[in-house]
C-alpha cells in the first residue's frame, strides 16, 4: 500500500460509529504491522503533516513507532525514532506511549554502540535520552556516557546519580537486549527453599511507627489497586531471633493485615530475588497502572529495597550490602486476591539487628 493511500484511509473515520471505521483501523493491521522500516519512516513523517489526526492515525502512529524502534538498525535509525517520538507527543495529543517506553523499546532492540552514540551530544532536557541512559546502563556498560550523566546531574535530573553499569543484583534482572530475547519469566523465588520456621515459636511482635513505609512502596506507587491492597509495616520483636528461625511461624504472629493464620507458601529468598521482584513490579505497573519501564523502575526498586533493609544509603552497592545482612522471605495469604500470580507480592525481612521485621505486601487483579 502506498503511504499516501494509507494516510487517506486512516483519515476516513474518527470513531467506531463512522461507517468507514473498520477499514480505517485495518490499515494498521494489514499494512503497518507488516511494513519494512523504510516504509514506516515515511508513514510516520506523513502522519506528522496531518493537522487533525483521527484515532486510526494515532493508533497507526504508535504501532509504526514501536515497530521502527524494535527493528535493529544503525545510529541514524535510533536518532530518527527519538525525533519521531518527541514530535509525536506534540502532534497526537493523547498518544498513549511515553518517552520512557520508547527508551525501553530502543534498548531492547538496538546494538549498544548505537545507543551509546545518543549520549555524545544529548542535552540534559532530553527526557528520552535520560531514560535511555538507564535502560542502556542496565543492559551494558554505559560509562562512556559519563559526560551526559554529569549534565543530567547538574540539571538535577532524578535519574542522574544511578550507576552507569549493572550493579550486583541488577545483573540478574533478565532484561531483553539486542540480539537475544529476555529470559523466560519465572515465579518470584522459584526454587527457593520452604521456610516453615520452628513450631511453637514463642515471641511477641508489636507494630512500630515506620517513616520509611511510603518509600518501601516506591516500586508499587503506580499500581492502581488502592490503599486497601497495599501494606508496608514495621514490627519490633521482644527478643532477638536467629535467622534460621525466620519463617512462616514468625509471619503468623505478626499483627499485619497480609500475614496471620492464612500465610502460606513461605520461602527463604535472597537479595537478588527481592530486587528482581521489586523491579518487575515497578516496571510493569500492575494490571492497569502506568508502567515505570526500566529507567524509573531501577530507581524505585532500589528505594524500596533500602527502606525494607532499614538503610539510609542512596548508592545501590551500599543498599545491597545492607540487604545481604537481612533474612528475606516471600509469602502469600488469603489477603492476596490470588487472581494472577505476578500481581500478588509478599516480602518480609528480618533486619540485621535480628529484632526488627519489615513487611511489604501488594495485590492486584485484572
Amino acid at each position: 500500500m502506498e503511504i499516501e493511500e494509507a494516510v487517506r484511509r486512516m483519515g476516513l473515520a474518527d470513531t467506531y460509529r463512522d461507517r468507514h471505521w473498520g477499514g480505517a483501523v485495518k490499515v494498521t493491521d494489514n499494512a503497518v504491522q507488516k511494513a519494512e522500516p523504510e516504509w514506516l519512516e515515511g508513514l510516520l513523517a506523513a502522519l506528522l503533516e496531518v493537522e487533525r489526526p483521527t484515532y486510526p492515525m494515532r493508533y497507526g502512529f504508535e504501532v509504526a513507532l514501536r515497530r521502527l524502534a524494535s527493528a535493529p538498525g544503525d545510529a541514524e535509525r535510533t536518532a530518527r525514532v527519538r525525533a519521531f517520538a518527541a514530535e509525536g507527543r506534540k502532534w497526537g495529543g493523547d498518544l498513549r506511549y511515553g518517552l520512557p517506553e520508547v527508551a525501553e523499546w530502543l534498548a531492547c532492540a538496538q546494538p549498544p554502540e548505537h545507543l551509546l552514540a545518543v549520549f555524545d551530544d544529548a542535552d540534559a532536557s532530553d527526557e528520552l535520552a535520560a531514560c535511555l541512559l538507564q535502560e542502556t546502563a542496565l543492559r551494558h556498560d554505559a560509562t562512556s556516557a559519563a559526560a551526559f550523566a554529569g549534565r543530567l546531574r547538574a540539571a538535577g535530573h532524578p535519574l542522574a546519580d544511578l550507576p552507569l553499569r549493572p550493579v550486583g543484583a541488577e545483573r540478574h534482572l533478565g532484561l531483553r537486549r539486542h540480539p537475544g530475547p529476555a529470559e523466560p519469566w519465572r515465579p518470584p523465588g522459584a526454587g527457593a527453599p520452604d521456610a516453615p520456621g520452628p513450631s511453637g515459636l514463642d515471641i511477641d511482635a508489636a507494630a512500630v511507627d515506620w517513616p520509611g513505609a511510603r518509600q518501601a512502596l516506591s516500586a508499587y506507587r503506580n499500581w492502581p489497586s488502592g490503599a486497601d491492597a497495599m501494606e508496608a509495616g514495621l514490627f519490633r520483636l521482644d527478643r532477638p531471633l536467629a535467622p534460621a528461625d525466620v519463617g512462616a511461624s514468625l509471619l503468623r504472629l505478626l499483627p499485619a493485615a497480609s500475614t496471620g493464620a492464612t500465610v502460606t507458601g513461605v520461602r527463604r529468598v535472597t537479595t537478588v530475588d527481592v530486587l528482581r521482584t521489586l523491579f518487575s513490579g515497578a516496571a510493569s505497573g500492575g494490571a492497569y497502572g502506568p508502567r515505570m519501564h526500566g529507567a524509573y523502575a531501577r530507581k524505585a526498586s532500589w528505594e524500596s529495597l533500602a527502606a525494607l533493609a532499614g538503610v539510609r544509603a542512596t548508592g545501590p552497592a551500599a543498599i545491597e550490602q545492607a540487604a545481604d545482612r537481612c533474612t528475606w522471605l516471600f509469602y502469600g495469604s488469603d489477603w492476596h486476591l490470588q487472581v494472577v500470580p505476578p500481581l500478588d507480592v509478599g516480602v518480609a525481612a528480618l533486619r540485621s539487628d535480628r529484632r526488627t521485621v519489615a513487611v511489604l505486601a501488594v495485590t492486584d487483579s485484572d
